[in-house]
């Protein structure tokens, strides 16, 4: 038989542990007295006296300082009126000397250590609950996200963004509150909310200076009940905003939207109940065409408290029912005041369900130009975001200058008592890409007149439509791109010979300027085989005849107007700049015509329908000297011709 080990230290150990644990005394142990003081101390902690409490626990655990339960109620008290070191000492008593009375200990005294900013020893004790705790699953679930928040913390307090915030101006900022921005697109102007006692919609313009003059409430939209929450398509001409408790809602808080006509706004009108449900709608963003909208709802088709969601006009210019962005954005918790910048890539909201700084952070999150899909949302960091409630976030058409509102004084950290507007410059990694915005004027081409159509504006190499609005009678439209990339603009009106052109902002460094297209449209009864027009959007592989995929939008649009016109055919040209062989250019140009035409047959058009033929470099409409006259003369051009003569 082996002979058993026999360590002394060991034994002590173990001996003097089971002697504190026995030590431990219930209330069921108390004495008579000592319970009696005990009901009194539970008593005047739910009166609200926590400090006459407080002393009644202290003259308990003197005559019974293994009294646990008394320990910890103690050490509660302490946190509930911020003596957070008297309560971490009390906690921490606790557990050494009762390890394992209970879970919840670890979890309070992580909360008391968080309050003073220990995050580490405040995750360690967060790790120690999530170990014991076994019968509470959804109390785990929030320990593991309160220690991947004080993990966060921790990260960014080490690793601080550049922030430097400054006051908008009194013409702005008053005694009352300012809140909720949103910029004109050439930056010229604001439209925010200001609390008199109710909400009211105000804006104010920038003078020659850029100084902001006195802002001027909103005629024809503000009320006696309040207007908040709002939103503006680009033209200035389309406006949704947030009210609550009128007669004709559906929930709490509705969307409203109301249009420029003959210069003043229409009554505003409820959305619909397709946009609005029972609960709340509010915090919308429309897109610069003023065709989707984005807001934050409380539907119970929700994931979390509040989410993120997203219509748009159909072919009737009716709003669908709207659509939930999804996991990718929407947490368990609350996600709010949705900013879709004018790139079109780059989202900004605010949110407490993932790990932050405080109860709401801002986040942004980037759309994956292949999948379309919004990628993982990233925190804007510290110091932009604190231990406060940070709100909705809005940035520059140029992407380098944000604006929120805040009650916190950037210099004390103190509250002021009221929100004002503030801006700041944003730090490069948090930029969305920078836009560009575009000004349209229409005319007819004959009368010189302007004329209502509608204007589509795809970036070529996704043909995904970026923009697509009905004008009004002057013709005129207004909206923003992402620059870096490459266009096509395309105008379309009934009776009208189509017009495509394609604008490259791919070299663009100037983004306070407008880009201009003047656009005048042919009358379809003034077409004739002696106006050749240019294919301004069909593109080829460099010395091939091979289309690329981007000519996908221009092919679309001869299509549909054969189809329109079933009376006409058109006959495609092909021309080269002066580079190579007589021959060879030739050759190239005629292929290349042929090409458009077999992508017209593949849709379906007839082939008597269509004519293909080359003059390579022999009909020039620029200079061959330079490389942009030799770029204007490598075209595809297209004459309509009558199938009956």
């Amino acid at each position: 038989m082996t002979k058993k080990m026999y360590n002394p230290f060991l034994m002590l150990l173990l001996l003097t542990a089971e002697m504190l644990y026995s030590q431990v005394t219930t209330s069921g142990q108390l004495s008579t007295k000592d319970n009696k003081l005990y009901i009194e101390a539970k008593k005047l902690t739910l009166q609200g006296d926590l400090n006459k409490s407080n002393k009644k626990y202290e003259e308990l655990l003197k005559a019974n300082p293994f009294f646990i339960e008394g320990i910890l109620r103690l050490a509660t008290n302490y946190h509930s009126v911020k003596e957070y070191k008297k309560s971490e000492i009390l906690f921490k008593e606790a557990i050494k000397k009762a390890p394992d009375f209970d879970s919840e200990m670890y979890y309070s005294l992580a909360m008391v250590l968080r309050d003073q900013q220990k995050n580490g020893e405040a995750v360690n004790q967060l790790e120690n609950y999530i170990e014991k705790e076994k019968k509470n699953p959804l109390k785990v679930k929030k320990a593991k996200f309160i220690s991947e928040e004080l993990k966060f913390r921790e990260y960014a307090y080490k690793n601080p963004v550049p922030f430097i915030s400054k006051r908008l101006d009194e013409n702005i900022n008053t005694k009352q509150s300012e809140y909720s921005p949103s910029l004109s697109l050439d930056d010229s102007g604001m439209i925010f909310t200001r609390n008199n006692g109710q909400e009211d919609l105000y804006f104010v313009k920038k003078d020659s200076t850029g100084k902001y003059m006195v802002a001027t409430p909103m005629i024809g939209l503000n009320t006696t009940q309040n207007e908040g929450a709002h939103t503006m398509s680009a033209d200035g001409r389309f406006l949704v905003f947030t009210a609550c408790d009128r007669r004709d809602s559906y929930g709490s808080c509705d969307l409203y939207s109301a249009t420029i006509l003959d210069g003043k706004w229409t009554k505003p009108v409820n959305m619909g109940q397709k946009v609005n449900n029972v609960g709340w709608d509010s915090q919308p963003q429309l897109t610069p065409d003023g065709r989707t909208l984005y807001f934050s709802s409380k539907r119970k088709e929700n994931i979390g408290g509040a989410d993120i969601w997203m219509t748009w006009r159909d072919e009737k210019n009716a709003w669908v029912t709207p659509v939930n962005l999804g996991p990718n954005i929407n947490t368990e918790g609350n996600d709010e005041t949705p900013f879709l910048h004018p790139d079109g890539q780059t989202i900004y909201f605010r949110t407490d369900g993932r790990p932050g700084m405080g109860s709401f952070d801002i986040y942004y999150s980037r759309k994956d130009s292949l999948t379309g899909q919004w990628q993982t949302p990233i925190n804007i960091g510290y110091p932009i975001n604190t231990e406060n409630q940070e709100g909705g976030l809005l940035v520059s058409l140029d992407g380098q200058k944000a604006y929120y509102a805040s009650d916190i004084d950037p210099h004390t950290g103190k509250s002021t008592g009221n929100l004002d507007i503030y801006s700041f410059d944003l730090y490069e990694k948090a930029r969305p890409q920078p836009s560009v915005f575009v000004k349209g004027n229409i005319t007819d081409a004959i009368t010189g007149k302007a004329i209502d159509v509608l204007v589509s504006i795809i970036e070529i190499v996704s043909g995904e439509k970026t923009f697509m609005l009905k004008t009004d009678m002057d013709g005129t439209f207004l909206t923003s791109v992402s620059a870096k990339k490459m266009y096509a603009c395309v105008v379309q009106k009934a009776g009208y010979r189509y017009y495509t052109r394609n604008f490259d902002l791919r070299q663009i460094t100037n983004f306070t300027e407008p880009f201009i297209l003047d656009v005048q449209l042919t009358p379809e009864s003034k077409m004739t085989d002696t106006q050749p027009v240019i294919l301004q959007n069909i593109f080829f592989k460099t010395g091939s005849s091979e289309l690329l995929p981007e000519s996908s939008t221009e092919i679309d649009l001869l299509y549909q107007l054969l189809l329109k016109n079933p009376s006409v055919g058109i006959r495609i040209t092909g021309h080269t700049d002066n580079v190579g062989s007589d021959t060879d250019n030739l050759k190239l140009s005629t292929t290349r015509a042929q090409a458009v035409v077999s992508a017209l047959v593949n849709k379906g058009i007839p082939k008597e329908k269509l004519k293909a033929e080359g003059k390579g470099e022999s009909m020039p409409i620029d200079t061959n000297d330079t490389e942009a006259g030799r770029q204007r003369n490598r075209r595809t051009e297209f004459v309509v011709f009558n199938l009956n003569e």
